[in-house]
């Protein structure tokens, strides 16, 4: 803990949408997910955003409609043979534009997400380029700053996916000093294999934020427990997500038998928690979690008036 850097990170608000990070130079064409006025690529104050973008070219299509029944109408009105002819066709001119004008108003939602889907589908090069060349800038900082790399790669991650670059932000977050204020988070920086940085960040994780430690956490620590026993401190850090698994009732139920291991590790106030929770529950399916969890009460908290004895 002495060696980890005390930080202030800014606030992360994850989008509704992950395209919502996403922006396009309407200049050049480059994409980025970082936040910025200037377009790194061409320097044009020109970046917008995806949906700006499309609903721009959504709107450009249908203004081309428009203009495309104003010269129809006005080559009719040009070869009309006589002045009743030219009316009909100003007429029926006029009243295609006004239904085609309805029209397109209504649909103008529908026409903006399909702009937005071809043009997220026709660019996925160019957006996964884009994407890699915020991650080098990202990395480009790290010495100078690692902080600022660290929220440009929160940025990132939210479009570009993979134990690349969960591994580089895993990287960083092991050097900070972590609190229970902080924007953390879990399952976006868990990978395919054992990583010892990130199995002690989920151990961290579990004793400031237990909400964090979900289905997926448990399963990646269950699958490579015997790992992280060899870890200094492995067993404590398993009793650290054992004790965050305790908080549902679900959960004790699912992962009872990884739970059962570490439950004589228990802090005072996690093991409580389970008591009450198997107490309150008494014919649930507890593979064995009940025999044991009275095996412990019976040992440390007999004389505790706050533990009655578990039914079995």
């Amino acid at each position: 803990m002495a060696n980890k850097k005390p930080v202030v990170l800014r606030p992360f608000k994850a989008p509704r949408y992950a395209f919502d990070k996403l922006r396009v130079c309407k200049r050049c064409g480059t994409f980025t997910a970082l936040p910025g006025e200037r377009c790194k690529h061409c320097g044009r104050a020109a970046l917008v955003s995806v949906e700006r973008r499309a609903a721009s070219l959504a709107g450009r299509r249908m203004k081309t409609a428009l203009l495309a029944v104003v010269l129809l109408t006005l080559a009719a009105a040009y070869f009309a043979a006589d002045f009743p002819q030219l009316a009909l066709c100003v007429a029926g001119g006029l009243a295609l534009l006004l239904a085609l004008f309805a029209a397109q108003r209504k649909a103008r939602p529908a026409e903006n997400l399909r702009a937005l889907d071809e043009l997220l589908g026709r660019n996925i090069g160019a957006i996964k380029q884009g994407l890699e060349i915020n991650r080098q800038e990202a990395v480009s900082v790290l010495r100078e700053n690692d902080t600022l790399a660290y929220e440009k790669l929160r940025e990132i991650a939210v479009l570009l996916r993979g134990d690349r670059i969960a591994r580089q932000r895993v990287a960083l977050l092991h050097g900070f000093r972590l609190r229970k204020d902080m924007d953390l988070e879990m399952e976006q920086l868990l990978l395919k294999d054992f990583e010892p940085l990130l199995a002690e960040y989920i151990g961290e994780v579990a004793r400031l934020r237990r909400d964090l430690i979900k289905d997926r956490t448990l399963r990646y620590v269950q699958r490579y427990e015997a790992q992280i026993l060899e870890m200094n401190d492995g067993s404590s850090l398993l009793a650290a997500v054992a004790g965050s698994a305790v908080r549902m009732k679900r959960y004790a139920l699912l992962y009872s038998g990884f739970i059962g291991r570490y439950a004589d590790l228990l802090p005072r106030d996690r093991f409580l928690r389970l008591h009450q929770l198997i107490s309150a529950y008494p014919h649930e399916s507890w593979n064995g979690l009940n025999v044991r969890a009275e095996e412990i009460r019976a040992a440390k908290y007999r004389w505790d008036p706050d533990f009655g004895q578990i039914e079995h």
